[in-house]
């Protein structure tokens, strides 16, 4: 399964996969996911402050190009 909000998806810090499955083991909770290719344990949590961090740095980034392109002469 992929958890992402809108076009933005989360992926395993340790290779980069988007896949992740739930752990069903009796120890674990109910929110743990593995990674599909490498089996690193993650919470869901985590998988969606991930998606989170990147949606801040994406806005960030469109408000610092939108400051630029308001600053630049316009051509007439």
């Amino acid at each position: 399964m992929r958890v992402c909000v809108g076009h933005i998806s989360a992926h395993c810090d340790k290779c980069g996969c988007q896949d992740f499955q739930p752990l069903f083991a009796e120890s674990s909770n109910a929110h743990e996911m593995a990674c599909f290719s490498c089996g690193v344990r993650t919470t869901r949590r985590a998988l969606l402050m991930q998606i989170a961090e990147e949606t801040v740095k994406r806005a960030q980034a469109f408000i610092e190009l939108s400051k630029k392109a308001r600053n630049q002469p316009r051509k007439h």
